[in-house]
């Protein structure tokens, strides 16, 4: 086989990075559509009727079962590993086609499809909790990072993240020239702005001044040691009968 030139490995890297692409805005554009679908046929249950024990609008199972979570698998009994298998051959059989994840809730253990089943509403505890922890986490205007994304469409948008992703962290995003979700075929870091420089070095400043001073207390114990192997071979060399001679 005749040896690939570097512009036929780069050809083909930028084929596999689009179809890439296009397979993950194809996969976002169902999520969507299924989402749309079930807001538009009333398929969402309230809290309350959730707790009244309703079935999901998707499947038809219960949400709520009150059967309690199986154990781990190594810990199941015989009875409880039948059951489990038969609940996962039963979930295969009815999802095979839906190529995704799957949820239940705690103490239940029907399992439905994160694509045919509504996920459940959140209660008003946890609806505060989230609130509470965004909260408290909002991040300095400076701390972002912008990004420029090539997408399939062939538009080029910049979006920002924070600094602390390496990598651009979704396969999709939406388009504002198409209207609609497109995939992200190349993500570029951009150079970070003069107040984002500023904010990473003061970041870098604090990390090295931690670093010197973790050294200096370390260093501070070393010589303390040395100092003390120093003595003890000198009381050791102290007490050899052949120092006498």
């Amino acid at each position: 086989m005749a040896k690939l030139s570097e512009e036929e490995k780069a050809r083909r890297a930028a084929n596999r990075r689009r179809e890439a692409a296009l397979a993950a805005e194809e996969d976002a554009i169902r999520q969507e559509n299924k989402r749309q679908e079930w807001v538009a046929n009333g398929t969402y249950l309230t809290r309350a009727e959730l707790e009244d024990g309703g079935h999901c609008r998707g499947c038809g199972l219960p949400i709520i079962d009150d059967l309690g979570g199986l154990p781990p698998l190594m810990r199941m009994t015989a009875q409880e590993r039948e059951a489990h298998e038969a609940g996962e051959a039963d979930f295969k059989r009815r999802h095979a086609e839906c190529h995704a994840g799957r949820w239940s809730v705690s103490g239940s253990r029907t399992t439905h499809c994160g694509f045919c089943c509504p996920p459940p509403p959140l209660s008003e505890q946890q609806i505060e909790a989230i609130v509470s922890i965004f909260a408290r986490a909002g991040p300095d205007p400076a701390e972002p990072d912008t990004w420029r994304l090539a997408l399939t469409c062939g538009h080029v948008i910049d979006k920002t993240q924070h600094a602390s992703n390496t990598y651009w962290s979704a396969s999709t995003t939406h388009c504002p020239t198409c209207g609609q979700t497109r995939g992200i075929v190349t993500p570029e870091k951009l150079v970070p702005s003069p107040a984002r420089r500023s904010v990473e070095h003061r970041r870098l400043a604090m990390k090295l001044d931690e670093a010197r001073r973790e050294y200096d207390r370390h260093q501070g114990k070393a010589d303390a040691a040395r100092r003390r192997i120093d003595k003890l071979e000198a009381q050791s060399a102290a007490l050899d009968p052949g120092a006498e001679s």
